[in-house]
């Protein structure tokens, strides 16, 4: 199989501002969304093509309406404000009402204004960090406050995470979400797998289990099926004997874990909600494996799920110890365990080393 290079462009270092996103007329708000200092970069390219002049780009973290088709889809992955939710998009800056700008009468129906209790506080309380910070403690509090300059935080990732150079960012929503456990997004993932190959290092693990970059495999905004899969065989291409790769997934709305060991030509599918296989061909892990008890902890579960295999150290045989280990649950301080190693890792990389 031919690989073709895929080029990602991250964004570091720029002010975010908040926006609403409006489509068809100003007082049809669709989106919630912010806006990066390079996003007036016409030059700027953004799912294959230029931004031009009269767009800007734009991240969309809460979709009003979640069927209403965006400016410029990306062919069947990115059509409405549902798929473009954690997405980079393109937005007509006409179509682009910034925090001081006055809309008309907002007419978005009730049924329409569905919104998770995190959403409701961001807008109608308009809670920021430095609200939030008094709340928190330890490295949660360092994080909000190292908002101030209403920057991102940034920090290289080493080829060996992923398998390629990357840089990897964190945002003021990320912080938010995973400081009231609402669902993370790839950035969350992607840090936390940048904090798991930490504890490789430390285990001297690091040749027996490697990642793939959920930006390269998910379901929205990562390239065609076509792309995704060139993506994961050019990472397996470099597996050392005996290592196995972690795949966090995310369909659009839904986390799940896939690990492949190339060796043994197996692929073992985790999913902490549905306990189905996509394909005949992979193991299905469900014995011994905790599943979530709502519809907003996959990531957290996910990262659970990577941060055990990983501990116990024997990758060979995990599927086989987690069928021994019976009925087994999460409990909120499993959980909390994750969000804190994330929020410590986070201080430490993202905020004292720059």
């Amino acid at each position: 199989m031919s690989l073709r290079k895929r080029t990602w462009t991250y964004m570091v270092g720029d002010p975010e501002i908040d926006c609403k996103l409006v489509v068809g007329s100003v007082d049809n708000i669709v989106a919630h969304a912010t806006i990066m200092e390079s996003g007036d970069d016409p030059e700027a390219v953004i799912h294959g093509r230029p931004l031009g002049d009269d767009n800007r780009r734009v991240s969309v973290y809460y979709a009003i309406d979640e069927k209403a088709k965006v400016p410029f889809p990306v062919e069947d992955e990115i059509v409405t404000g549902k798929h473009a939710m954690g997405s980079w998009v393109a937005w007509p800056k006409d179509l682009i009402i910034l925090p001081n700008e006055k809309p008309g009468v907002d007419k978005v129906s009730k049924k329409k204004r569905k919104r998770s209790e995190l959403a409701v506080q961001m807008e109608e309380a308009n809670v920021t960090l430095a609200e939030l910070a008094p709340n928190l403690s330890g490295p949660y509090e360092m994080l909000c406050t190292a908002f101030k300059d209403g920057r991102e935080l940034s920090s290289n990732i080493e080829p060996e995470v992923f398998g390629y150079i990357c840089s990897s960012y964190i945002t003021r929503n990320d912080v938010v979400v995973i400081a009231t456990m609402e669902k993370v997004t790839g950035n969350l993932i992607a840090s936390y797998q940048r904090y798991l190959y930490s504890k490789l290092k430390a285990y001297r693990m690091v040749d027996m289990v490697a990642f793939v970059h959920p930006s390269q495999i998910g379901a929205v905004g990562c390239g065609t099926g076509t792309q995704r899969t060139e993506n994961i065989a050019k990472r397996l291409a470099t597996a050392k004997p005996g290592q196995v790769f972690m795949l966090p997934y995310n369909s659009g709305d839904h986390w799940t874990l896939t690990v492949v060991d190339p060796d043994n030509d197996t692929v073992y599918f985790m999913d902490p909600v549905t306990r189905r296989i996509p394909c005949g061909d992979w193991e299905n892990c469900k014995r011994g494996m905790p599943f979530q008890p709502s519809d907003k902890e996959c990531g957290y579960y996910v990262m659970r799920y990577m941060r055990e295999i990983i501990e116990d150290k024997d990758t060979s045989r995990f599927v086989t110890k987690w069928d021994k280990r019976g009925s087994c649950k999460y409990t909120r301080e499993y959980l909390d365990e994750v969000r804190n190693a994330w929020a410590d890792f986070a201080v430490k990389k993202y905020v004292k080393e720059p």
